[in-house]
């Protein structure tokens, strides 16, 4: 069907992508179609599983999608704004790296745990913190719902590569290996996690501000 000119230009300068609420949920995406729905099906199955262990979502966030991030971040969130941009799908296959914690997840489902994690920087960027700045209770947090959402078997995949019974002391999971280190930053935190006897009423805990692993500001 040939349009009117006026209208195929309008037609082609409507944008790729749209924002849409993922239904059921505060969060509203800017995502092509295509890309929305598998999004919403992450956010939709990551919003249950922070709320059982203390870290509902309990304002509304923004997520938008994106072909670029700074540096090597795949997902970002930004502090205060209640606004994260995460690599697209394809994006994110072609930019992740080869090796570290994360290396043995299939794309779709290393994208999911992606959302997980960013979503936990925002449940907890509405709580208070009591030490000021809480750069690596926020990250403890964020690694450990991103592993803990996975299914057994992904988890079993990230396990393999981590020591999970020498101990970790609390003062091990700081700000400088967060800084120098991230992927031991992240192994350190799930191994010291489940070292706990209860490690959901421990994220509670945490979540709550009851335990930090960030020193207070001076």
């Amino acid at each position: 069907m040939r349009l009117p000119f006026p209208l195929l230009a309008l037609v082609l300068a409507l944008p790729a992508s749209a924002e849409t609420l993922c239904e059921g949920t505060p969060v509203r995406m800017t995502a092509p179609p295509a890309q929305a729905e598998t999004l919403c099906t992450a956010v939709q199955q990551a919003l249950p599983r922070l709320a059982a262990c203390g870290l509902a979502l309990e304002t509304p966030v923004s997520i938008t999608l994106t072909d670029s991030l700074p540096g090597d971040c795949l997902g970002l969130y930004h502090c205060g704004e209640q606004r994260i941009e995460l690599l697209a799908p394809e994006a994110l296959s072609e930019q992740r790296r080869t090796d570290g914690v994360f290396a043995a997840l299939p794309d779709a489902r290393y994208f999911d745990s992606i959302v997980m994690h960013e979503l936990a920087h925002a449940a907890h960027d509405a709580r208070p913190c009591p030490s000021g700045l809480c750069l690596a209770t926020s990250e403890y947090l964020a690694y450990n719902f991103q592993i803990l959402g996975l299914a057994p078997e992904d988890r079993a995949r990230v396990e393999a590569s981590l020591d999970m019974q020498s101990p970790v002391s609390h003062d091990a999971v700081n700000k400088i290996v967060l800084l120098f280190a991230p992927d031991a930053f992240a192994a350190r935190a799930w191994a010291h996690l489940n070292q706990r006897d209860d490690p959901c009423a421990y994220l509670r805990h945490v979540a709550a501000g009851d335990f930090t692993f960030d020193r207070p500001a001076r």
